[in-house]
């Protein structure tokens, strides 16, 4: 059930003052046991995610503002798909594996662009922006030809406000079902009236989970953003609500703005009080994406695992048109900057992380209260794996799972 801006409101508030007020170890929450550091390390773990868990869960591979008009395609390229994302004449949004039904070959190699049709650079094979193969040079010389047989494989594709994901599986539940807990727990924040503004991608040298924890856990940001984050928020304020499915919601108490990007001169483009100017709402998105809802802009992130130590970040930074051309660039240029700013405070300490994991200095994790949920979505990569498939050495311990702790929102 969604919640309203006035109950999530209240139930964020009495998190946060509780957590103001928290001297010891939170009754309600199990003990966290240390986490099998092979788990960031060891190929074989690495190829169990590959073929149980990416094959399988909803991926986003963009947002519908990056092919507003007919005929406008991206291609998602992560995971080794090579996928089509295209807006079709009807104005639905469509994935088709980039791949001629003819011999194979790429029909598109342009990482985004438009086309009236798909043609195979090879034999020059014609496809529609429906799928449908449409033509075939010298057709008479294919005795066993029928078109209406050989569409594009398509691939399935919903939206979530403005977000595309696909899903290579035909039995997964539908997205809306798999974000009902994020749903649920967004409250007013107008996403689906945002547009992206720009891209921040860099590969990175560390397992795919490294970066991911480093974005779902508020334990150093009094120590790596001190000039950044840190002045804006109650450092004592920091929650987690472990939502079902690998999600969670992670808030704090705002102190000196209504915005975290306020010492950049960013304005919010939410501007009256609200609940996303006194809190901050942060999401953690199963199995490898973060968002937070910050009334200057919505920064929504992607973790693509490239191999075992090595992984490419992806941020889009959505919000509305700040005025004129020159004002909105000028606006988004700034948002740009801080964020970088931000992003290389943190991804300078992965490369050191992935030594000390795959030399075996470092063999377990041990987590806290604020890194709770590395713990439960590390916990929901083993139950979607299938805990019976995964050798005991990677292993997590299914504590929290387990549980029936107050902090847990279940929708």
């Amino acid at each position: 059930m969604k919640m309203s801006d006035a109950v999530l409101g209240e139930v964020i508030a009495r998190a946060v003052d509780a957590e103001i007020g928290r001297s010891s170890y939170p009754e309600e929450l199990p003990p966290l046991p240390p986490m099998p550091a092979a788990r960031y390390a060891d190929a074989e773990f690495y190829a169990l995610e590959q073929e149980h868990l990416f094959k399988k869960m909803w991926l986003n591979v963009g947002h519908v503002s990056e092919v507003p008009n007919t005929g406008d395609y991206k291609l998602f390229e992560q995971l080794g798909l090579s996928v089509i994302v295209s807006r079709s004449a009807d104005g639905q949004v469509r994935a088709f594996r980039n791949v001629c039904r003819h011999r194979g070959a790429a029909l598109l190699t342009e990482p985004q662009g438009n086309a009236k049709r798909f043609i195979c650079p090879y034999h020059a094979w014609g496809y529609d922006l429906e799928g449908n193969l449409r033509s075939v040079p010298e057709a008479h010389n294919f005795a066993c030809l029928n078109k209406q047989k050989m569409p594009l494989l398509a691939v399935r594709c919903e939206i979530w406000r403005g977000f595309i994901f696909i899903n290579q599986t035909d039995d997964a539940s539908s997205l809306d079902d798999f974000l009902a807990p994020i749903e649920a727990n967004v409250g007013s924040f107008p996403i689906e009236e945002f547009s992206v503004k720009g891209v921040i991608r860099a590969e990175l040298e560390c397992n795919w989970k490294s970066a991911f924890d480093n974005f779902i856990e508020s334990y150093h940001i009094q120590t790596v953003h001190t000039k950044t984050i840190a002045p804006f928020i109650h450092p004592k304020s920091f929650t987690v609500f472990r939502l079902r499915g690998g999600h969670a919601r992670m808030n704090a108490m705002k102190r000196g703005a209504d915005t975290i990007f306020a010492n950049s001169g960013q304005e919010a483009q939410i501007k009256t009080e609200t609940l996303f100017s006194r809190y901050t709402l942060a999401f953690p998105r199963f199995p490898n994406g973060f968002f937070n809802l910050d009334p200057s802009g919505l920064s929504w992130m992607n973790f693509w695992p490239i191999s075992q130590g090595r992984m490419l970040l992806e941020q889009y930074n959505l919000g509305r048109t700040m005025g004129s051309p020159v004002e909105d660039k000028a606006y988004w240029d700034t948002f740009d900057g801080m964020t970088r700013r931000i992003l290389s405070e943190d991804v300078a300490l992965f490369p050191g992380m992935r030594r000390a994991m795959e030399s075996g200095e470092l063999t377990e994790v041990l987590l806290g209260v604020y890194e709770q949920a590395i713990y439960w979505y590390n916990e929901e990569i083993d139950r979607q794996i299938g805990i019976e498939r995964i050798p005991e050495r990677f292993r997590m311990q299914q504590v929290l799972g387990l549980s029936s702790e107050s902090g847990a929102v279940w929708h």
